[in-house]
């Protein structure tokens, strides 16, 4: 019995410390919705020419890519409680390739939507995936120091996309840049099948509607989970929503041209990555998290004073945005861990639900906003600053005492 003890001991070490390329694949794979999100975002006023339509429309293609985000976050997870999240990861990948594919060949906007629909259903599953990944394959003292590396990746690429789009578009079409990400799309399938581990559920479950509910109420019976999907969607609806409204307010608004808009971009990341840091760095993270939001209800409130001046330049923008963020960046990996510290059943139910609500948090509300025809900077500022003010208020509300 002490052999076999011992045996098993080393088996679980051994699970529990992948490579050092499977780590860097893992940070690779959620590129690929964020890339998706945003590399387009400098082609936005092209597209809208060339597909005859209005920025308006075209930037509802994000609000059809983000609830494709939100159904790929609960299927994958269901899928994941049966099958191995390494395959199906790899099989999304291969979905977002061929929504890559669609959007290249779109006719009108209308298809261009159904597209990124695709697009995201299948990319975006690494956001659910790869995070399964990490708690079926890494032990509990690495996953804040992963979980923290995925958020400032998540956090970099939507700022650095657009500068490389802006550049990338001075020498090639819109439609071209869809194809490039359907090549990426196909590359990193195969990479992540050779690179990553396989990740199969301790105790398989079929993805029955009974099944699907059992796990669904055992997530809802958590307390800890409803406090954890509020706070990442407060975070993820403010960001988002300066993502897709982005191009309007910094180049409509503020008249930058496309490369002025991808180094704009960079500035808000900047506090988004920040916050990241100082809660992977942090020795309490309770504490971490509450010091950064802080930043959330500064940076939120000086958005709105400003615009409301009338200062007319695009600092008065992205600068209060990098200290809104940092509560952003601090928040989400925060609620992530609080996440995998429930120890779920059915952990891809849980997590499919968990980040369903996230994106489809941050499409309804950027529906409502664009439903509202918002296009002052006075109005817009204050939809974005709304969520990040709320963000604060919520995490000082439900961390006065350790969960």
């Amino acid at each position: 019995m002490a052999e076999a003890s011992a045996v098993a001991d080393r088996t679980e070490a051994a699970v529990g410390t992948p490579g050092r390329w499977s780590t860097i694949m893992l940070l690779v794979a959620v590129t690929a919705p964020q890339l998706g999100l945003s590399l387009l975002n400098p082609s936005t006023p092209q597209m809208a020419i060339d597909l005859h339509t209005s920025v308006s429309a075209v930037q509802l293609t994000l609000s059809c890519y983000m609830a494709g985000y939100a159904v790929s976050m609960f299927a994958a997870g269901v899928l994941a409680d049966r099958f191995d999240a390494r395959a199906l990861q790899a099989l999304g990948l291969v979905l977002f390739a061929l929504g890559g594919v669609l959007a290249a060949a779109a006719p009108t906007v209308a298809v261009l939507g159904v597209a990124r629909f695709v697009q995201a259903v299948g990319g975006t599953s690494a956001t659910v995936l790869c995070r399964l990944v990490i708690q079926r394959r890494y032990p509990t003292d690495a996953r804040m120091h992963l979980l923290t590396s995925l958020s400032i990746v998540i956090a970099a690429t939507p700022a650095i996309s657009p500068f490389f789009g802006s550049a990338l578009v001075q020498v090639a079409p819109w439609r071209a840049l869809f194809l490039g990400l359907a090549a990426v799309g196909l590359v990193l399938a195969l990479a992540f099948l050779r690179l990553v581990p396989t990740a199969a559920p301790a105790t398989p479950v079929a993805p029955t509607p009974r099944a699907i509910g059992r796990g669904v109420a055992e997530v809802f019976a958590r307390k800890g989970f409803h406090r954890h999907a509020v706070v990442i969607s407060l975070a993820w609806m403010g960001y988002f929503l300066f993502i897709e409204q982005s191009a309007f307010i910094l180049q409509g608004l503020h008249g930058a041209t496309e490369i002025q808009y991808g180094l704009l971009l960079i500035v808000p990341a900047l506090g988004y990555i920040a916050g990241s840091v100082v809660i992977r760095r942090a020795a309490v993270a309770r504490t971490a998290v509450r010091l950064c939001t802080i930043g959330s209800a500064v940076g939120g409130a000086a958005l709105v004073a400003l615009a409301a001046l009338g200062v007319p330049t695009a600092a008065a923008v992205v600068i209060p945005l990098a200290v809104g963020f940092l509560g952003v960046g601090a928040a989400i990996p925060f609620a992530q861990a609080g996440l995998l510290e429930l120890d779920l059943k059915a952990q891809g139910v849980g997590a499919g639900l968990f980040f369903f609500l996230q994106m489809g948090a941050g499409a309804v509300y950027s529906v409502v906003i664009e439903a509202l025809h918002l296009r002052s900077a006075v109005s817009t500022s204050v939809a974005i600053g709304l969520p990040l003010l709320a963000l604060a208020a919520v995490v000082w509300g439900t961390t006065r005492a350790k969960p």
